[in-house]
């Protein structure tokens, strides 16, 4: 009879636990919906919604293991936030069809080259050029001097074109380097004290101008303000609310970018590719905003678990390639991990389809 009473209580915990995750995963469904300066409650379980997924799942399992009717509520969370789950993962085995002209793209934020700038630096442009690199966005590209920088674009002799924009003394930079001429180029401005900054590129490739889109948005601090085993009540007290008001101003700033960055998005008269580090998630207000009509290169070809943020478990994927799809197809997908930042970069095959698709083909793709 005990047993009985200790299971029964267990399972109305369980309930109500399984209840409040439910509530949190429609929040962080939601949570893309909505400008952070509107419902800045649903960022939170956004920001933790794989965490939030997990749980429901196990909870989920409890119930079918129970043969309770509650295994709904955790499934109705999880069904629901699909979208986000297809963010983050993709059918392992999928195969894609082979590029006929093959376009291929790096994305990387390099954490201003740590280490030995010179040695690294290498190391990171051998790479690049052995996996035939054609154009390379780099975001938090090292403030140097000229005989320094000078020094770092010889490292990458084989992308002989490039564009480097810093808004303003200590800020960080953004870069292009490309195989392809580059006709002109422009940085983009954000309003506020961020130090982060976006800038575009029209490229011409066989007669063909294409732009793209570098960014490095708004940081979230997250793994700047971790909390310590050693801290005590009051340190925690102190670190959560500084993390709380800082993913709270982080956010906005991010938001009012993305809103920047959609705007020019929608003004492009030519084919488009946007890249770079969104420190944001495919459950977030910035990840819709930007994306909009353009294709997701990971759901287009990823494979597997795709995470691009090596920290924080391996939690999160941030940086992004986005395409226009009635102009380029994704072939290829690989976000290799590599040890001279703390993310990885994300390398994309595009084939660019120079007489583009039409409306019923892309419909159908």
């Amino acid at each position: 009879m005990g047993k009985r009473v200790l299971l029964s209580l267990f399972d109305l915990i369980l309930l109500f636990t399984g209840i409040i995750f439910a509530i949190l995963a429609i929040g962080g469904f939601l949570s893309s919906y909505f400008h952070p300066a509107q419902h800045i409650e649903l960022q939170f379980p956004g920001l933790f919604l794989t965490i939030i997924l997990l749980i429901n799942l196990l909870l989920m399992i409890y119930w079918i293991l129970r043969k309770k009717l509650w295994l709904f509520v955790q499934l109705f969370a999880i069904v629901l936030n699909i979208p986000y789950l297809s963010g983050i993962y993709q059918w392992p085995f999928r195969k894609t069809e082979p590029a006929g002209f093959e376009l291929k793209i790096a994305t990387y934020n390099i954490h201003c080259i740590t280490g030995n700038m010179y040695e690294t630096g290498s190391e990171i442009s051998d790479f690049m050029q052995s996996e035939k690199i054609d154009i390379l966005c780099l975001q938090e590209f090292p403030a140097v001097n000229d005989s320094q920088l000078k020094q770092i674009v010889g490292l990458f002799g084989f992308l002989p074109y490039y564009r480097i924009y810093c808004p303003a003394p200590g800020k960080m930079q953004v870069a292009i380097f490309s195989r392809y001429p580059i006709l002109q180029s422009q940085q983009i401005d954000f309003t506020g004290e961020s130090v982060n900054s976006s800038m575009w590129a029209d490229l011409v490739i066989h007669g063909n101008t294409i732009r793209i889109i570098n960014n490095h948005l708004q940081t979230t601090n997250l793994n700047q303000n971790r909390f310590n085993s050693t801290d005590n009540v009051e340190q925690l007290s102190f670190r959560f609310n500084r993390l709380k008001e800082m993913l709270y101003e982080n956010s906005i700033m991010r938001s009012n970018q993305a809103d920047i960055i959609s705007e020019f998005i929608d003004k492009c008269p030519f084919p488009l590719i946007v890249c770079g580090d969104f420190n944001d998630t495919p459950a977030s207000y910035t990840y819709r905003k930007i994306r909009g009509d353009l294709k997701d290169s990971f759901r287009s070809c990823g494979r597997g678990y795709g995470y691009t943020y090596r920290y924080l478990k391996k939690l999160y994927r941030i940086d992004y390639l986005l395409y226009s799809g009635y102009y380029f197809r994704g072939t290829h997908y690989h976000s290799p991990e590599l040890k001279y930042s703390d993310h990885k970069p994300v390398i994309v095959s595009l084939d660019f389809v120079i007489n583009p698709l039409s409306q019923e083909v892309q419909t159908q793709k």
